[in-house]
């Protein structure tokens, strides 16, 4: 609560407080932050429940959560910001960015900021976060910089937001960017966001409801793109909202044309309207500016501005049932969100009508709560609360709670017989069971395992200068072999990530390919300094066996075990059987081109495999590097044509793009 508050205001603010408690237990989420700004302050934040159940950590305003489609507005800010510098035009062509979206002819950078890009550009709204995410494109083609990066660049460094990131694989082009891309997102490394590892550990868990309405372990996408995948708390999103109301991220004319309304969101209904980035909606006469997100299991937000009031309103879960049980979200429509309501009842209603509330004790048994509401005269009031009832009711019931749902509905019959509410199926109707989904890698787990995996690859940097060194020390007339070998390996590497980084999105079959070979070559490498140890260690009379274990079987099988296998992170023998199996193949591939290279040496087969002191080894050595990444690339290309995971770290088969968010009846959020 702000310094200097009223006493008036901290009852307000308690019982308000006390209210929304009773909101997170009605919908079984067990972690829950949310805060109020009014008049360009923050005047009340807290956590509720648990972050962390199994360590008992508890939610704070400062708890990072996920955003899910709530990342729409920030991504809005920053187009934004680009149309005020001159570098985006709102009615250019989505094409003039070089951006290759699927029907774009005639779709400007407005129908995506608006959601009216399918069937005849601008005229039907049709939210599609898949299609938002293409603004990622027009973003990058004028700054030559990533939305993540933009983000901080633009917003958080500038407002110093501690808590916000990006989950850290990158998916605008609907193809997540893979291998080293990796690395730099979750270890905060070439972003201006920087705070991503942190961010990442604090992370609220995720959770959903089971078959039996427990509370079970759920998971968090790994993606992000403008569209979602946004991660930040409620004290930075409200940061946020203070620096864009207070001009310091937008100038005005920019500001009022991203929350203007510009299309119906359903037809022949003025009062529920998108804007670019918002939805706008006329409720009892007073303009609201909101978006909420839902990212099936456990992600779900809610981010409403009232700007007559100057207040604001954010509120983050760790599940998804902030958004599940509410009917008319996807349509744009927020009137029978809980959450809002619950805002709406302490802060709005009394501004609006000059009078507060009656205080209701939702927990009372329905008789005393049939009482407590008939006693409510007032028009206005009566209208407020019966919304109030109904969303409880749905709220109830979509965590399983199915009893005193229906003691709600009773009550809602009796006590507003003639309100048009009781025949709305809408909210009338039981809502369905949520699916189970069970989880996988959380973005906490992947920056555990990029660090091992980064960990692991200092090890390989370092077994590749060793083997330099010792090619190096030959004592010949083939030192030509060991400058090629350096080239092969030290070079040419970074030569292909710099070529991989450069065709990022724009074929994700190819980045993958690149980015497998140089994981195989790497790891192949290692192996190749295990096999010149134990050749130099067996003396100039090392049996062709042996020289063929250690130059060979090997370097292979090192790079096959310890670095493609641990990179097939998705449980399930299908993933694990699909990756071996192309990794075999490459291998085998690489093995065909090896054989004939080491016959070379004299015109004979594996008898004369030459020794590491041999003039001829160096030759074979940096050959074999050399071919077997140009032989690696378009073998990996091929077989990612034909379903093979050649490299899975990023979880390709989850997050090969932005999955649309639905609510209940099936609209997206």
């Amino acid at each position: 609560m702000a310094v200097g508050a009223s006493d008036q205001d901290a009852e307000v603010l308690d019982r308000f407080s006390t209210d929304l408690e009773s909101v997170r237990r009605d919908l079984g989420i067990p972690g829950l932050a949310a805060a109020v700004v009014a008049g360009g302050e923050i005047v009340w934040a807290e956590g509720f429940g648990f972050a962390d159940i199994e360590n008992q950590i508890e939610a704070t305003p400062h708890t990072p959560f996920g955003l899910a489609s709530a990342t729409k507005p920030l991504a809005a800010t920053l187009v934004m910001q680009l149309v005020e510098e001159g570098l985006v035009d709102l009615d250019a062509l989505v094409a003039d960015y070089d951006v290759d979206m699927p029907e774009s002819d005639g779709v400007t950078v407005r129908h995506l900021l608006n959601h009216t890009s399918e069937g005849t550009p601008g005229a039907v709204h049709n939210y599609n976060g898949n299609r938002y995410g293409y603004l990622g494109g027009v973003m990058e083609s004028v700054t030559g910089r990533p939305f993540a990066d933009l983000l901080g660049e633009r917003i958080a460094v500038p407002l110093a937001l501690e808590d916000t990131a990006v989950n850290p694989l990158d998916s605008w082009s609907g193809a997540a960017v893979e291998g080293f891309e990796v690395f730099g997102r979750v270890l905060g490394w070439g972003d201006s966001v920087g705070h991503f590892p942190d961010v990442y550990d604090r992370l609220a868990r995720p959770y959903q409801f089971d078959d039996q309405y427990d509370i079970v372990p759920g998971m968090y996408h790994l993606t992000h793109s403008p569209a979602t995948g946004g991660l930040s708390s409620v004290t930075d999103l409200a940061r946020f909202d203070i620096g864009l109301d207070g001009g310091e991220l937008l100038g005005d004319a920019a500001y009022r044309e991203m929350v203007t309304s510009s299309v119906p969101t359903v037809e022949g209904r003025s009062d529920f309207t998108y804007a670019l980035g918002w939805y706008v909606q006329d409720l009892d006469g007073l303009q609201l500016i909101w978006h909420t997100g839902r990212w099936p299991p456990s992600t779900s937000a809610l981010y409403l501005k009232v700007p007559e009031f100057d207040l604001t309103f954010i509120v983050l879960a760790n599940t998804d049932n902030l958004t599940v049980p509410f009917p008319g979200i996807g349509s744009g429509d927020l009137s029978k969100s809980l959450p809002a309501l619950t805002f709406i009842h302490h802060f709005v209603f009394p501004a609006q009508h000059g009078q507060a509330l009656p205080s209701i004790d939702w927990s009372t048994g329905a008789d005393e709560l049939t009482i407590q509401l008939q006693g409510v005269s007032s028009d206005p009031a009566r209208v407020m609360l019966e919304r109030e009832l109904w969303s409880r009711r749905q709220a109830l019931a979509s965590s399983g709670q199915f009893e005193r749902a229906d003691e709600f509905a009773a009550v809602a019959r009796r006590v507003f017989p003639e309100s048009p509410m009781r025949l709305d199926a809408s909210v009338t109707n039981t809502v369905g069971k949520m699916p189970y989904i069970a989880p996988v890698t959380s973005a906490r787990s992947l920056a555990a395992q990029t660090r091992v995996i980064l960990g692991w690859f200092v090890i390989v940097a370092i077994s590749l200068v060793a083997m330099a060194v010792q090619l190096l020390r030959v004592k010949d007339d083939s030192m030509w072999a060991a400058a090629m070998w350096l080239l092969a390996t030290l070079l040419v590497g970074p030569i292909a990530v710099l070529a991989y980084f450069r065709s990022r999105h724009r074929n994700g079959a190819g980045e993958a390919a690149v980015c497998g070979a140089l994981f195989l070559i790497a790891g192949y490498a290692f192996g190749w300094t295990i096999g010149i140890a134990l050749l130099l260690s067996g003396g100039e009379e090392s049996s062709p066996l042996l020289t063929l274990g250690s130059v060979v079987l090997l370097p292979y099988f090192v790079g096959l075990l310890a670095v493609t296998a641990p990179m097939l992170r998705r449980a399930g023998t299908g993933s694990l059987r699909r990756g071996a199996v192309a990794a075999l193949l490459t291998w085998g591939v690489s093995l065909a081109v090896f054989l004939p290279l080491t016959s070379f040496a004299d015109n004979r087969w594996l008898s004369t495999i030459p020794a590491p002191s041999s003039p001829y080894f160096g030759a074979m050595m940096s050959v074999v590097a050399f071919v077997a990444l140009v032989i690696l690339i378009p073998t990996n290309l091929l077989l990612r044509k034909r379903g093979f995971v050649v490299w899975a770290a990023t979880g390709e088969e989850s997050s090969t793009g932005t999955t649309p968010e639905v609510t209940a009846a099936g609209s997206p959020v």
